[in-house]
């Protein structure tokens, strides 16, 4: 491989920079400079040049630019609210049925039993569309589904219309689920 010169990297660095492909590269090194390259030898060269820095998405809040809680559910789904569904619908449908899986519910504390403490069981199967999912329990006794599906989107169900869990469960629930995904080899 004939190697360029300091000169001849920079206006290469340029052409790449710019947003030519690799294939004109090469053709361009052979039509300006008159040295052959082969289309591999052009992909190492240019793997070895400072790469271009692609700029970060700007991250928005969807409850601050609509003004309406966030919605659950597929992108470009539109928000339909939670009136009208009983406590345990799962407006976007991928929750598993109720009583889904050998372990469903025979784990849980009585309704209205304090729990004490947040936990948080992976059930043995995984409907179809889920990586995997199970039940939790809140510490103040609360309990409902969650699933991961395929995407890595989390969802909950089968909590009490409006619910929301202690803050300390918020931060507590995360790092519960994933040290129970890797108990099960899921993670």
């Amino acid at each position: 491989m004939e190697k360029l010169s300091a000169e001849q990297l920079n206006a290469v660095a340029g052409w790449f920079a710019a947003g030519a492909s690799l294939d004109e590269i090469q053709k361009r090194i052979q039509g300006e400079f008159g040295i052959h390259l082969t289309y591999l030898d052009v992909r190492l060269m240019v793997a070895e040049l400072p790469q271009p820095e692609e700029p970060e998405p700007p991250v928005v809040d969807l409850e601050e630019e609509s003004g309406r809680p966030a919605a659950a559910g597929m992108p470009g789904e539109e928000y339909a609210g939670d009136e009208g569904l009983p406590p345990e619908a799962d407006p976007a449908g991928a929750m598993p049925p109720e009583g889904y899986g050998a372990e469903s519910g025979a784990d849980l504390p009585p309704a209205g039993e304090a729990a004490g403490e947040l936990s948080v069981d992976v059930d043995p199967l995984a409907p179809p569309g889920c990586i995997a999912c199970g039940s939790v329990t809140f510490s103040d006794g609360t309990t409902g589904k969650w699933m991961l599906d395929q995407m890595g989107r989390l969802g909950l169900s089968g909590l009490p219309q409006g619910y929301r869990p202690p803050p300390q469960d918020n931060a507590e629930f995360q790092p519960k689920l994933v040290a129970a995904l890797r108990a099960r080899g899921l993670v």
